[in-house]
């Protein structure tokens, strides 16, 4: 199955886009891969990495283009991407195991050594892992970066850490922790905390009458970065359970088209 038909990115889809790392390159060592694939404007990784290893250009809508040689895996550019769409990954760990860092945004307890359940690109558990490294420095400003141990037929699956009841906040914690409201929540749409609260007032209890109200969810990463926060919001707002609230449909993304494409050259 692939993006066209589900909505989530696959090793395929990547794959047929050329923007895949062989698997030659990730026996060598640790190397970066992009995972985004549409034209929106966006630059912080190319910015971001000491090696120069990643290439936008001028005009900021272009999609990254890595150089899997001069790329060493040293993770900066994890926490640089708005999009949380770049993730590093490792076959050269050993035979039976690699490695894959990507970047995490939840509140969590997670210490290293730590056994967890390791995710899909659409949040499905796949399989354990170990938690060998967590970093949370202030450059990566507060986007916790995690490096798993996995199974190294997964290195190409797991992109995160299953959140099931064990790992979730408390109650408690939820509700005391409160977004200021121009504290930006959608970042592909621009949404901020206080634009979802003034949808509640509207009448929305639920993920889907926010992203109708707001287009909170709509971007490009289809709620992956912005669901649990607007789900928190909700919770501390209204007091509705997570069944209640429940979760937006993914929608494939798809590319913005002029009317000139839709009418046709003058000459038709």
């Amino acid at each position: 199955m692939k993006l066209s038909e589900t909505g989530i990115l696959t090793k395929a889809d990547l794959v047929e886009m050329g923007r895949y790392p062989s698997e030659e390159r990730m026996k060598k060592g640790p190397v970066a891969v992009a995972e985004c694939v549409q034209d929106i404007p966006c630059n912080p990784c190319e910015t971001a990495c000491p090696f120069k290893a990643i290439h936008i250009g001028e005009n900021i809508s272009n999609l990254p283009k890595i150089d899997v040689n001069k790329c060493n895996g040293c993770t900066t550019c994890v926490s640089a991407c708005s999009g949380l769409a770049i993730f590093v990954l490792d076959k050269s760990y050993s035979d039976s195991y690699g490695k894959v860092t990507f970047p995490y945004e939840y509140n969590h307890s997670f210490k290293v050594d730590d056994i967890v359940k390791a995710a899909n690109r659409g949040g499905k558990h796949v399989c354990e892992g170990k938690i060998l490294k967590i970093t949370n420095t202030q450059k990566a400003d507060r986007t916790t970066v995690i490096t798993l141990e996995v199974p190294i037929e997964y290195v190409d699956e797991v992109r995160s850490i299953y959140r099931d009841k064990q790992h979730q906040s408390s109650k408690e914690e939820i509700m005391s922790e409160k977004l200021a409201d121009d504290v930006l929540v959608c970042r592909c749409e621009e949404i901020t905390a206080g634009e979802i609260r003034e949808a509640i007032r509207q009448g929305a209890t639920d993920i889907t009458g926010v992203k109708l109200r707001t287009r909170a969810g709509m971007g490009l990463c289809q709620g992956r970065t912005c669901e649990a926060l607007v789900n928190q919001i909700i919770r501390q707002e209204l007091g509705n359970s997570p069944a209640d609230i429940g979760f937006s449909t993914p929608r494939t993304p798809q590319r913005p088209v002029t009317f000139g494409t839709l009418g046709g050259d003058l000459d038709e």
